[in-house]
């Protein structure tokens, strides 16, 4: 019988294959074509985006799960592939050069296969269906760029990490240990709806970059008949 272990790995698996696959039936849902062809063309046409990233998802979070698994004496391990393959996707649209090709290699992603433009459409794509509310559950995820003040970023990197990933970046002063934890934890705090609070306890004040990624779930629980 497989473990609890497994069942959450396959349950996290599955939210990043699954998800954009409930959109593609409700975008196929709205769509009536006349013949058989043209039906064929319309739903290759209308295949979400996020839909070319899913093996690369699930790979990774099995080989991170090995990995974690191999170096842990606990006997329970959690974690979010999308959490964090969405953060490295993310910082790799400010790497250049070995930085840059380990990252995205790290994640799976062979930019001589696919278009580096394709696989961050597919996280736009991926981190809007998951942030889509309905009336059973809400799901929340967010990352904020901390940089230390006096460092500037690329108007194109802010755009990109605004637009592309729902992200945002501040400019913070790592030097003010205690004022800097305040402003990341209150972050956390505001986008987790006070459900994860005081998340950063220990700070070096010669940080100067910190990056934060949350998820926040709210489902309805069902009650025995």
């Amino acid at each position: 019988m497989p473990s609890s272990i497994t069942w959450g790995l396959l349950l996290l698996a599955g939210l990043c294959c699954l998800a954009p696959r409930s959109l593609a039936q409700g975008l196929q849902g709205d769509a009536v074509q006349d013949t058989d062809a043209s039906q064929h063309d319309h739903k290759h046409h209308q295949e979400p985006a996020c839909h070319k990233i899913t093996l690369n998802l699930a790979d990774f979070a099995f080989s991170m799960y090995r990995q974690v698994a191999h170096e842990s004496n606990t006997t329970n391990i959690f974690f979010s592939p999308v959490g964090i393959t969405t953060a490295f996707a993310m910082l790799s649209l400010g790497a250049k050069g070995d930085t840059h090709g380990q990252i995205m290699e790290g994640l799976g992603f062979n930019l001589t296969e696919r278009a580096e433009d394709e696989v961050h459409q597919a996280f736009q794509e991926l981190l809007r269906t998951l942030n889509h509310p309905d009336n059973q559950l809400q799901l929340t995820t967010g990352n904020g760029l901390f940089i230390s003040e006096g460092m500037k970023l690329l108007n194109k990197f802010l755009e990109d990490v605004k637009n592309l990933y729902h992200s945002e970046a501040f400019s913070i002063n790592f030097g003010d240990t205690e004022a800097a934890k305040k402003q990341i934890n209150d972050y956390v705090e505001k986008g987790t709806q006070g459900k994860i609070v005081n998340l950063v306890q220990d700070l070096d004040k010669d940080t100067v970059f910190a990056l934060v990624n949350y998820i926040f779930f709210k489902g309805k629980v069902a009650t025995p008949a």
